[in-house]
């Protein structure tokens, strides 16, 4: 029996991926809590969305919610219940919980998944309209609905007394992405530094440009039966883009002030992976 886990800003596809891994033999992969991410079925897993943002805001609670949401004994049950040797978790709220959960669970094993800054802002990010995949920040003079409101209670934003924090009201949801985008990678590489055996970390990109590459890589990490074309639909199949497309422009065209929050996030993130990559 074996569980593992796959960490992400959101907007890199986890929903197909947890598709693809759930079809494997011997595998249940969920995302979000739900098997295959059905989420017409009860979830396998208990949900932890909301808790997201408190293991941002104290960091000490995201044991408590491992020790809790995520112990041995429910990893067990999940699998029993499934039937499945091998669990796979995925979600966005797992970077705040990534080194947590490899401290409660010794033998497990993360993907961390790191998208283009821009693109995942320009993807993540919403003018107007209801956004069906509310993964970012919209803009803050766009009403929310209810369903957009509720998902923003589990967002990760800036602690209390930070400069980010008190710069936070007069930023754009460019700006608020950017810094979604920085904080939530920061703790992907803060997972590979602190366990670097049982880490891997994958640029998203990959999945487009060599896909068999990227899958070769999760079966290789995750000790999983072999991810063939036709198991992940072959070159091209794949596509992730908002039904309503992108709502800003490419970052030329972003302010002065945005364009600096992305050097200075992209060069941080970057400086980081390569120190321990």
């Amino acid at each position: 029996m074996a569980f593992h886990f796959i960490a992400s800003t959101g907007r890199t596809a986890t929903t197909y991926i947890a598709a693809t891994l759930n079809a494997l033999p011997g595998v249940v992969a969920c995302h979000e809590g739900y098997a295959g991410s059905d989420k017409e079925a009860e979830p396998l897993l208990p949900l932890i969305n909301l808790e997201n943002a408190r293991a941002y805001q104290i960091p000490s609670s995201a044991e408590t919610t491992v020790a809790e949401n995520r112990s041995p004994g429910i990893i067990a049950d999940a699998l029993a219940e499934s039937g499945a040797e091998t669990l796979i978790d995925i979600a966005y709220y797992n970077p705040m919980f990534a080194s947590a959960l490899l401290a409660a669970h010794p033998q497990a094993k993360m993907i961390g998944i790191i998208r283009d800054c821009e693109s995942f802002v320009r993807s993540s990010t919403t003018l107007d309209g209801e956004d069906p995949m509310p993964v970012g920040w919209a803009d803050p003079a766009k009403p929310l609905t209810r369903r957009e409101e509720f998902i923003a209670l589990g967002r990760i934003k800036p602690r209390r007394k930070t400069d980010d924090k008190a710069a936070w009201d007069g930023w754009s949801a460019i700006q608020r992405n950017i810094w979604l985008w920085r904080e939530t990678n920061l703790r992907l590489i803060e997972a590979q530094s602190t366990f670097p055996e049982r880490v891997l970390i994958l640029p998203f990109e990959r999945l487009k440009q060599d896909p068999q590459h990227f899958w070769d890589a999760i079966a290789s990490h995750l000790d999983l039966p072999e991810i063939s074309e036709k198991a992940h639909h072959g070159k091209g199949k794949f596509t992730n883009t908002k039904a309503f497309g992108y709502q800003i422009e490419a970052a030329a065209a972003w302010s002065a002030d945005e364009r600096q929050l992305l050097h200075e996030s992209v060069e941080q993130v970057e400086e980081k992976l390569a120190h321990v990559s």
